[in-house]
């Protein structure tokens, strides 16, 4: 009964389920693995890789997408977003912005990977909007005034890490996923983001006055970080461990936003109530835990299927032109 009376004239928080931190984790994400793909094209190197990060990035935005709409309750309602553009805030520029992004990344990974000498200028504008992406997605939340832990003016730089780190996780399971080895320095970025993505997630607490919900399950996200170090440390000598350190990888950028998304929830209480132990059971159900599974298998399954498609198609452009 305290619990209750605790919540007695308080407004109830707004319900965020798995599906928000997953959107702003595939969408970070993709917005650094085409930065660091658009990069490698800009300077003309690691063809395999810069294409293989593009590939992550298409995906992952994709996929971020759908995890976007499904999140709006109604996926019309994302639509109707795209068709009537607006600059009035971070969340209307996001959805004209998004589906420009990915159209652009797309147009880069073809040119790319058929040798065209327009890949350059076009990474170029893939990279600005990436930067885009990364700022409507720092902003996204930041709309809500009465959300203290969403207004910290070093939320972006946790926003870039969590986005490295999901993004060198994903191109790792990606590459063992079509038999392609990943590179040292894209493993040294991987560790290094889990690593300082762990630390940020540390750093994230309620202010005074906010209770600490759940301690033990918010510092266990968190450690998911340092256990994707320690495996990408390791990978580097054992290949073979490539894979299981990007999982961790990824798990450690979709932990920061879980984190940051149900904490910032947080409202002046004395002590952990029935809300707060209904978000965290939220995060184990089977239909929580069911999302996370099979948006990483279509992601995966998706950026195996376009890889494939682009190849192919440089591929037979080439055959064309020489017939």
């Amino acid at each position: 009964m305290p619990k209750v009376i605790e919540l007695v004239n308080v407004p109830p928080a707004i319900t965020w389920e798995v599906l928000e931190p997953l959107a702003l984790t595939l969408l970070t994400a993709a917005a650094c693995a085409v930065l660091l793909g658009g990069g490698l094209t800009l300077a003309g190197r690691g063809a395999d890789v810069r294409r293989g990060l593009l590939t992550t990035g298409i995906a992952s935005v994709i996929t971020g997408l759908g995890a976007l709409a499904l999140s709006l309750g109604n996926p019309f309602h994302l639509y109707m977003f795209m068709v009537s553009p607006s600059f009035s805030s971070w969340t209307t520029i996001g959805t004209f912005l998004l589906p420009v992004f990915l159209g652009v990344s797309l147009l880069a990974l073809y040119l790319d990977s058929d040798g065209d000498g327009r890949a350059r200028p076009v990474a170029g504008l893939a990279v600005f909007l990436a930067l885009g992406v990364l700022t409507y997605a720092s902003r996204e939340i930041g709309y809500l005034p009465g959300r203290v832990m969403w207004h910290a003016k070093a939320l972006p730089l946790g926003f870039v890490l969590a986005g490295l780190s999901g993004s060198a996780g994903l191109s790792a399971l990606l590459g063992a996923f079509k038999g392609r080895s990943m590179p040292t320095w894209l493993t040294a970025v991987m560790i290094a983001a889990s690593l300082l993505c762990a630390g940020a997630g540390f750093l994230l607490t309620p202010p005074e006055g906010y209770v600490l919900a759940a301690p033990s399950a918010w510092t266990a996200l968190s450690l998911i970080g340092a256990v994707a170090a320690v495996l990408g440390l390791i990978a580097l000598k054992a290949r073979g461990l490539t894979a299981l350190a990007g999982l961790f990888a990824y798990g450690a950028g979709l932990g920061f936003y879980v984190r940051l998304i149900f904490l910032g929830q947080s409202i002046p209480r004395k002590s952990f109530t029935a809300v707060d132990a209904g978000a965290v059971a939220h995060l184990v159900s089977a239909k929580s835990l069911l999302i996370l599974a099979v948006s990483l298998v279509f992601l995966l399954g998706l950026g195996a299927v376009l890889g494939g498609l682009f190849s192919n198609v440089a591929l037979a452009r080439r055959e064309h032109s020489h017939g």
